[in-house]
């Protein structure tokens, strides 16, 4: 029988790096047909270039003995980015709920393991395997799952009735206005929110005093690893602010209210990175576009020096200058009053 001629890339009857001339004396090909269909392929996306380029890396010359470095540093750099790939893509299903997938391709991957298992050895066999499974079994034990969704999510419950058990987002945002809620006289409103990757913010009326409890839970590693899984930056807030006041600590607490009366709101807060604001918002304020508010006014320049001047000189910059610091004094009240929400600004403790 005879035997099949090691694949080399021969120094007689090459064009360019003789791979078309290596590849048809080993497989007993007409020269002229290999080079046809590398230029055809070509023609498609290139891919016949591509396909040509690696060849010519791989594929060692008639007179060069051994192994080539370059070819190990490619097998290598093509495992190492496949393994990459599988951790990648195993982690990211697992956090927007399809570990069942993981599940299914890892069963598919152990069985040609297997099958390989005397050719390959255990080690490779098992490698893709692990790469895929162990990322994934890591982000499930960390309790971490996103929502598959990339819009803004906006729920606005017309009665507490309405009110669902459990809110969840995924890498939009997401507001849950009960400003329009028709809630309970007396008695507790508890809503469990799931959040995402980006804030979440629940409004509350302005024109009356609802009592609000928050426990949270903000996994902000994980925020950082999907925005890396997904190649994006991460401009995400994970701080929990309540009533313009910032809570500190991955978990916690507080409460807002009015000594027992009237409506209350608790909130069982937990996101994959997510941060949340709750406060009253005016109804012609969008809280999606203005969620720090109310805005700080700021402070109007002090009185300018009128030192040198004459009475009347003076007499006119202040006229000019004290219009605007009562405007400043009267916004600066006002601001300080909607900060405080309308639970203590009505003079109710929490």
């Amino acid at each position: 029988m005879q035997s099949t001629p090691p694949l080399t890339r021969p120094r007689d009857g090459r064009v360019l790096g003789g791979v078309c001339a290596g590849l048809a004396a080993a497989r007993g090909l007409p020269v002229g047909a290999v080079r046809v269909a590398f230029a055809a392929a070509a023609l498609v996306a290139g891919i016949g270039v591509v396909a040509y380029v690696a060849c010519w890396l791989i594929v060692p010359g008639e007179d060069e003995r051994g192994g080539r470095t370059i070819v190990a540093l490619v097998l290598a750099g093509a495992g190492a980015l496949g393994l990459a790939t599988l951790a990648a893509l195993g982690a990211a299903a697992t956090i927007f709920g399809f570990g069942w997938a993981v599940v299914a391709i890892a069963a598919v991957a152990l069985v040609a393991g297997l099958a390989s298992w005397r050719r390959l050895g255990p080690g490779w066999a098992l490698l893709p395997v692990a790469a895929l499974v162990l990322p994934s079994v890591a982000v499930a034990a960390a309790g971490v799952q996103v929502a598959p969704q990339t819009s803004d999510q906006v729920f606005a419950p017309a009665t507490a009735a309405d009110v669902a058990p459990t809110y969840r987002s995924g890498l939009g945002y997401m507001l849950v206005d009960l400003r329009r809620t028709a809630l309970p006289a007396h008695g507790e409103v508890r809503i469990r929110i799931e959040g995402g990757l980006r804030r979440t913010i629940v409004a509350l009326p302005h024109d009356r005093c609802v009592s609000t409890s928050v426990e949270y839970d903000v996994r902000s590693f994980a925020a950082r690893a999907a925005a890396v899984l997904l190649g994006r930056p991460y401009p995400l807030s994970d701080d929990v602010v309540l009533y313009g006041q910032p809570l500190y600590g991955r978990r916690g607490g507080m409460a807002v209210g009015n000594g027992g009366r009237g409506p209350r709101v608790h909130l069982d807060f937990s996101s994959a990175g997510g941060g949340l604001s709750v406060r009253d918002y005016p109804d012609d304020v969008d809280p999606r576009s203005v969620p720090g508010w109310p805005l700080d006014p700021g402070y109007a320049p002090s009185m300018p020096d009128t030192t040198g001047l004459g009475a009347k000189a003076r007499k006119r910059v202040r006229a000019k200058w004290l219009p605007r610091h009562r405007a400043n004094v009267a916004a600066r009240a006002r601001y300080r009053k909607d900060l405080a929400g309308p639970c203590l600004a009505d003079g109710a403790g929490a």
